[in-house]
C-alpha cells in the first residue's frame, strides 16, 4: 500500500494563468494524484500524490506533455 507524497516542481516557463490551467488539468486526469497547488509567481506546481500510483518522474512527463519544460533539482551527494 502507497502512502501520500508531496511534491513542489518548479516550471521555469510557466508565467501565466492559463499556462497554468493547462498544467493542472492535465495533472488532476493522472491516476493517483490528490491534488495540485500552482504558483504562477514563483514557478512551482505542488502536487499530492499517491506514490504507489505514480511516481514523481511521471508527474514531470505529465507536465513536458503540456509543452513545459520542468526544472529538476541537482541530485546531492
Amino acid at each position: 500500500i502507497g502512502k501520500e507524497a508531496t511534491v513542489n516542481i518548479t516550471v521555469p516557463k510557466m508565467d501565466c494563468d492559463s499556462c497554468a490551467v493547462v498544467i493542472k488539468r492535465a495533472l488532476t486526469k493522472t491516476a493517483g494524484v490528490k491534488s495540485t497547488t500552482i504558483d504562477t509567481d514563483k514557478r512551482i506546481v505542488k502536487v499530492v500524490y499517491e506514490d504507489a500510483v505514480v511516481s514523481e518522474a511521471q508527474l514531470h512527463q505529465t507536465i513536458e506533455k503540456t509543452g513545459f519544460e520542468v526544472k529538476v533539482p541537482a541530485k546531492t551527494k
